[in-house]
This record gives C-alpha cells, structure tokens and sequence, in this order.
C-alpha cells in the first residue's frame, strides 16, 4: 500500500500506520521532495513522477492511501495510471480530503505573509504550534508547506470518467476543515463502491489514531467488514445499477413500496456468505459493500425515494428519511389514509416509503394505523414558525429550505414517533447539525441532532437526513449497487465523461 503524505508531511507521518499493519500490508510510504531524506531537493513535485515510482510494482496487487493533499494525489496518480493502461490499484483510500472536484478552503492562506500564513495552520488544520516560537523549524517546514499548498491552490479538477475502483473515505471526527458530509463529496467519482468511516480524532488522525485506522483497513483488505462500534451510526444506501435507470436491467430485483427491506437486506447477506460466514468473494471487490452487521437483527430505520433506500442502525434510536433533489415535486393527490383489509400494504408517493416508526416495531413492516414518516404530507410536519421561515425567504431558496425542513422532520418522526413532529427547528438555513426544539405539549425525554448528508446516486443527487439522540455522531457508509453479483453485470461505459462531477460546484458549500 503506498502512502501519500499531507500538506508539509514526509514519509515518516505513516509510521505508526506502518507499524500497526506490518502483519496485513507492506506500506510503502513516498518520500516526497523537499522534506525528511530528499531535504536537499527543492519541494516540487509533479503527478507523473510519482505514477513513475509506483508503475513498476503494478502487476501486484496493491492500494493507494492519501491524506489531506496526498488524497487529491492519489486520486491524479490513479487517472494517470488509467491513462498509461497499467492495471488500477484495488482499493483507493482517502483521507482527510475534500474532493477533487471541489475547492480547498485552507488553500486561500497560501498567499498571506508568513505570519498569518502559520497562524492559519495553526489554529484551523492542527499544524505545529512551535512553528509560531521555533525560527529553526520555520526555516525547515516552510518553504516545504508553501510550495505545497501553492499546489493545491493551483489545482484544477478535469473531468474524466469515474473511476472504475472502491473508494473508502476515512474523516476524523473532530476535524474542523473537512467533515463527513464533505467526504462523501468522494462518491461521485467512483462507478465500483463508496464507503465512509468516521475515526476519533482530528485532521491529523493518520498519525493521532493509527491503530484505528489500520484495523479498518485491515478489515477492508481481508475482504471482511469490521463491525461498527457501539457509538457508531451505520448508514447503507442501497441504489439501483446506473444501467438499469430508465428500465428493469436483466437480473435486477426492483423493490415494492411497502416490503420488507430488512428480510431483503438479510437474504442478500446469507446469498453473499458461505456457511462459515465469510464473504464469498468476486461481489463487488469489496467487504463494504456487503456492510450487514452479522447478526442485526433490525435495521433501525428504513427510507426510501423511489427504488433508492437508506438504512440506518445503531445502538440508540434513530431515524432517517432521502429525498431525490430536482425540480420541486407536484402537490400530493391528497392526506394519506390507511388502506383498508386485513394485511394490506400502503402505496407509496413518488419520492418515498418505509421510514420505520420508533416503537420498536421492524423498519420493513408498516401498521396501517401509523404511517411512515415518508409518507406523512408535509403540512403535517411543519411548524407555523417553520413555515413562515420558508415564506420570508427569497423564492429561489424555499424549495431548498423546504426539502431540508421536511427530510428533517421525517427522520425525527421515525427516530422518536409522530409526537416529534412537534419538535421544531429555529433557522432551515443553518448548514447544521440542527439540535430540535420543544413545539407544543410535553417535551420530548431525549435532545435530537438532526444532520443532513448530500448523497451521490446512480439516481442522482439526493440529500439523507440522520436523526440521533447524539451530541457527536460517528458516521459509517456503505453503498450497495443492486445486484452487482449477478452474471450479466456489464463494466460501467467509460467512453464519456462524468458529466455530473463536470457540472458540480467547484466551490465549497458553506
């Protein structure tokens, strides 16, 4: 596994990964100019010499590890690898990053004078405080972190096709430059699996935490998907094949509004098991994809936007609800009722199904007499305050400002009940997390956080909405493509450009 270092890092940030994987993977991590052993070089470096130093060991298998800076150049270093024909790494790990296709904040700082230029680092991305008080280590370090971060506002993403190799994203969760909702940013260029861990630790949890991150790791590479902690919440999107889009591909099981995911999800872990348990191999290419805790036996709750779902599961109650994003939907024939008869299923609206209600019950069976949050109408969920929020705001931001507060209420319903509808949120043009407060009537017995999360799809853009009775949360992602273990799968056409990157924003949000 080579190992690409973060903005002013060597080779030596990887020690400790190095060591806490000497049994698993033999970690090679690139000493790049201008720093440690090549001191003596000036600090430049350019994408097709480090494809040169990891070609020749290409016919092996092997991965790519990125941090910060070296995530984006793992990334290049992969399209250049693509470029000359040589055979993809199997996993692309990156962490700490934002992805290419967006702007790098902190990179602004790369024109201001030294002292401000320290500061910066300092205070917003966990550099070294002695770099403040120490002349010598200045002297050292920085000409090493300009030139790096002249690279990284230089940047400019090209567009190319997605990658056709897993993604896995690693942020630390206490890192203030880069969240978990900026990670997933990742998705969109990878056509062969996304997954996303949450570590304990800042942005520098490659060499804070390596233990943690060499146990994920090791997993991954094993082909084996460690178990979520207990203070993790586990999130699985299930999405259908890009190819199936427009019409049921061969082999692909469409799901119904109104089954039963969970028995689904359970069927598609014991066809991907053998007896013993392990993960038969050549699904996907990776443990992720199959993310299924052994022996869960509910999913928390159950969203679902059409034949997109998203599953949540944690040791707490929670909720979730997706939205498809586009133009704002067409107003409901009408309020839900329930459907009449013994065992009768309700229909779904375009745009959703399924969230579970919070008493207990299993996320895939739905009572007549409760609804899913999915499918209460939205007149219902929002608040006078709430509503007026939406009504003051410019006309090109209410359907943004109401998709956010309507997704929100609809993971609260399905974490803690229909009471929590009363639960209102004080300002829908927050960023977040959005922390729920009392409506009317007795006050709920536990505090809500709710976050939203963007989600790339083969359906397209969606936002998730995740409500936890957490002060943090330690999000965990895996997205499974329908049926990517049938036969007939077909590689994903590279012949034209991802055209949904080329079209995003280059700016980061917020």
């Amino acid at each position: 596994m080579f190992c690409l270092p973060y903005a002013g890092g060597g080779a030596s940030a990887y020690t400790g990964l190095l060591r806490e994987l000497a049994t698993d993977a033999a970690v090679t991590p690139l000493q790049l100019p201008g720093r440690e052993s090549r001191i003596t070089e000036p600090p430049a470096f350019t994408i097709g010499g480090i494809t040169d130093e990891i070609a020749p060991a290409t016919g092996e298998p092997y991965a790519l590890y990125g941090h910060s800076m070296g995530a984006r150049i793992a990334f290049e270093v992969t399209r250049e690898l693509r470029r000359r024909g040589l055979p993809p790494p199997a996993r692309l790990y990156v962490g700490g990053a934002h992805p290419p296709h967006r702007k790098v904040p902190l990179a602004a700082t790369a024109d201001l004078p030294d002292e401000a230029f320290i500061d910066q680092l300092v205070r917003r991305a966990g550099a070294l405080v002695e770099l403040k008080h120490e002349p010598e280590l200045r002297e050292l370090l920085l000409p090493v972190l300009r030139a790096d971060f002249t690279w990284i506002n230089d940047y400019r993403y090209v567009p190319e096709p997605p990658l056709d190799v897993p993604i896995v994203a690693f942020t630390g969760l206490d890192d203030g430059e880069v969240s978990a909702a900026d990670m997933l940013g990742w998705a969109r260029h990878t056509t062969a699996g996304f997954g996303l861990r949450t570590l304990r630790g800042g942005h520098f949890f490659v060499k804070d935490v390596p233990a943690d991150l060499a146990r994920l790791i090791a997993a991954d590479l094993a082909g084996r998907s460690a178990p979520p902690d207990p203070d993790e919440v586990h999130l699985l999107v299930r999405q259908p094949r890009a190819d199936a889009i427009g019409g049921q591909a061969p082999g692909t099981r469409q799901a119904e509004p109104g089954t039963d995911l969970q028995a689904d999800l359970q069927a598609d872990v014991h066809r991907r098991t053998d007896a013993a348990g392990n993960r038969r191999a050549g699904l996907d290419g990776w443990a992720g994809m199959d993310a299924v805790r052994p022996g869960l036996d509910d999913w928390a709750s159950v969203s679902r936007a059409g034949d997109l779902s998203l599953a949540a599961a944690c040791d707490a109650p929670a909720g979730v609800a997706i939205a498809l994003l586009g133009p704002p939907p067409s107003p409901p024939a009408g309020p839900w009722h329930p459907p009449q008869g013994p065992g009768t299923q309700p229909a779904s609206r375009p745009h959703g199904s399924g969230s579970a209600p919070a008493d207990g019950r299993r996320a895939g069976h739905m009572d007549p007499a409760h609804p899913p949050a999915d499918l209460l109408d939205p007149a219902e969920l929002l608040s006078d305050a709430e509503r007026e929020q939406i009504e003051d705001a410019a006309e090109e931001d209410r359907h943004w400002l109401e998709l956010r507060a309507v997704t929100a209420k609809r993971a609260l319903v399905a974490a803690a009940g229909r009471d929590a509808a009363r639960a209102s949120f004080p300002d829908l043009a927050d960023p977040g997390p959005w922390h729920a407060q009392d409506g009317p009537g007795p006050p709920p017995s536990t505090r809500w956080q709710v976050l939203h999360l963007p989600l790339h799809t083969t359906r397209g853009e969606a936002l998730a909405a995740v409500a936890v009775p957490y002060d943090t949360v330690r999000l965990r992602l895996d997205t499974q493509t329908e049926d990517t273990h049938a036969p007939d799968t077909q590689a994903p056409d590279t012949s034209a450009p991802d055209t949904q990157a080329e079209n995003a924003p280059t700016e980061q949000a917020g």
